[in-house]
């Protein structure tokens, strides 16, 4: 039987949903399930059902298969990762807060938890502590378009759009090719920032 590579696997489906891929996403959670119940994979195939129930947002029914997972893997950063994303959807915040923590306590290298985490934290408007996430994942990984995009959001939301513009054009560089809905995301976001920029200066 061929071997399979699983972690790529989970690294090839969190880029396609990242970049909003969904259509990709949902063929290739469709093959991976199989492969999974085929290798008798019982941690992918709980964690990929997790992973399709999430993307068609029954977000109750991801946790469910996400614990069956961690009963498997429970030191497993990733699905630490969705199940508190999940949990941030149904409006569990403080909950999500808790399950990012303890995915980080259990895996201090995830860098998908420290960047969700910040995404959790700049919606909450703890800005300082959000940036700090995003600043361990660029520290790591500095090219990572989707932390320079947030990181940019998070300084826009205080204000600072010199140093919001400058982590746009970055995420920009970086995701030419890759997303044609963030790319376009991020052109609006950048002529928003010279909007903002010009009634700051008319003011003053």
């Amino acid at each position: 039987m061929q071997s399979i590579d699983w972690e790529e696997e989970r690294r090839r489906l969190d880029r396609e949903i990242t970049y909003f891929h969904f259509k990709k996403a949902n063929r290739l959670l469709i093959k991976l399930i199989r492969l999974a119940k085929k290798h008798n994979e019982l941690f992918f195939i709980n964690y990929f059902t997790g992973q399709k129930y999430m993307l068609n947002e029954d977000f109750n029914k991801a946790i469910e298969f996400f614990n069956r997972a961690l009963r498997v893997r429970p030191n497993d950063g990733c699905t630490y990762n969705d199940k508190a994303i999940c949990l941030a959807e149904l409006g569990y915040l403080e909950e999500a807060i808790a399950c990012f923590d303890e995915g980080l306590r259990r895996d201090r290298n995830s860098l998908v938890l420290y960047h969700n985490k910040g995404w959790l934290l700049n919606l909450l408007g703890n800005y300082k502590d959000a940036i700090m996430c995003f600043k361990k994942v660029l520290e790591i990984e500095p090219n990572r378009p989707e932390s320079l995009y947030s990181l940019a959001d998070t300084y826009f939301n205080i204000g600072d759009y010199r140093l919001a513009s400058v982590y746009f054009k970055r995420a920009f560089q970086e995701i030419r090719g890759k997303s044609s809905y963030i790319y376009k995301e991020i052109l609006r976001r950048l002529e928003e920032i010279k909007y903002n920029f010009k009634l700051s200066q008319e003011s003053s």
